[in-house]
């Protein structure tokens, strides 16, 4: 089961460099987990029609698409607004946020003002995600052909905390059959990462089925091994034949 999700991050001060964007390391390692495959991380403005128009390419793509940041209380929060008009849906407040912000800002000595207010707006039929650590819920979007946009918002802490409290155990529910792809890990130290690949190419290394990522990084290199569930034999013999090959240089051995 190939399932392949799609990363929209919205925001000027992402792609300023004002502020770090680890959406989608995240997010990449949450779904690899449960078998699914984040196959793309867009980052994009704040600038309604460049936030639809980087949706609508992603669901032509894919059936699950993931959209943070832009929900708060500031004018330059406009995701819920340009997501309202591509799909065609009403924005409504929704009263359990208003009432969960109102808790929310009184442990924090303050009143809510209509601007904290807003951000108990939500999509028409969207279920709402509660937000257990900030303010501002995530939402999901069921739209036709089994297809899912999942709204989130920006600050790290919130991201995740909707995502494994809300979106993961829904996401393994939906995607039941879905199974981590298998992984194998050889390190060396010693070897130049083209040094490896000319040892490999000599020798005539290509397993079937199984796929190679070289991750260099201060004298080491890391191998990576991945393939589907199910092909443990081939990962065995890939990892087994590579181990041999690179004898004289795997970091466990010193």
């Amino acid at each position: 089961m190939d399932i392949k999700a799609e990363l929209i991050s919205i925001g000027n001060e992402l792609l300023s460099g004002r502020t770090l964007n680890s959406h989608g390391q995240d997010l990449g390692a949450a779904l690899a987990a449960i078998g699914l495959e984040l196959a793309r991380d867009t980052t994009v403005p704040d600038e309604p029609s460049t936030i639809q128009s980087a949706v609508s390419e992603a669901l032509e793509r894919t059936g699950l698409v993931f959209v943070s940041g832009g929900l708060g209380p500031t004018v330059d929060d406009i995701t819920r607004d340009a997501l309202a008009t591509l799909f065609h849906r009403e924005i409504v407040l929704h009263r359990p946020t208003v009432e969960h912000l109102q808790d929310w800002y009184e442990k924090r000595g303050r009143k809510i003002t209509p601007a904290g207010e807003r951000q108990a707006l939500v999509l028409d039929q969207a279920a709402v995600l509660p937000n257990s650590v900030g303010a501002a819920p995530g939402e999901r979007l069921d739209l036709p052909e089994g297809r899912t946009v999942f709204v989130l918002p920006g600050p790290p802490n919130e991201f995740n905390a909707i995502l494994n409290e809300e979106i993961l155990p829904w996401l393994r529910s939906r995607y039941a059959d879905a199974r981590p792809r298998l992984v194998r890990i050889v390190q060396t130290r010693g070897i130049g990462e083209s040094d490896i690949v000319t040892l490999l190419d000599n020798d005539g290394f290509s397993p079937a089925d199984v796929s190679l990522g070289f991750y260099p990084a201060m004298g080491r290199v890391e191998i990576r091994l991945t393939a589907r569930p199910g092909m443990t034999g081939q990962v065995d013999r890939a990892e087994q034949r590579l181990r041999r090959l690179l004898r004289d240089y795997l970091e466990e051995d010193e």
